[in-house]
């Protein structure tokens, strides 16, 4: 059976209350997020949990966590937090973006989420509007 709902387009992504169906075009960014969750899933308070992958779909189901803000309500006190938790295993996020951190108001917590591009050194390829950067809120550039 031959899985072409994605065609030529970017990861689909389906949100209902408690889960998120991501499905991914290309299989390097499904495992390298698929990986990310599996090792880290008991390591971290910060990131979703995974609830089911598909190798033969490059999907994963994850936990819906929280809602995006607006970089303007962002504590970056807190994302600077998380983001050194996660520097303290040798691991950069590399989508330093808004649109990939989650705020659940009811805990008071934020997420990062969108791990297709983790990895063990900083890769300032990820060009976002300003409005959407958080990279110098994070880093001194």
């Amino acid at each position: 059976m031959k899985y072409d709902y994605l065609r030529r387009s970017h990861n689909k992504i389906y949100k209902r209350k408690n889960i998120i169906y991501k499905f991914f075009k290309s299989p390097k960014s499904y495992n390298t997020e698929k990986n990310f969750y599996l090792n880290y899933k008991d390591k971290f308070n910060c990131i979703p949990k995974i609830y089911y992958y598909s190798d033969k779909r490059f999907c994963i189901i994850i936990e819906n966590v929280g809602k995006r803000i607006r970089k303007k309500n962002i504590n970056f006190h807190k994302i600077h937090e998380i983001n050194n938790e996660l520097l303290s295993e040798n691991i950069y996020h590399n989508d330093y973006r808004v649109k990939n951190i989650l705020y659940n108001a009811e805990k008071d917590k934020y997420y990062f989420i969108d791990f297709e591009h983790v990895g063990s050194y900083f890769n300032d390829f990820r060009k976002s509007p300003e409005s959407d950067d958080i990279r110098a809120e994070l880093f001194v550039i």
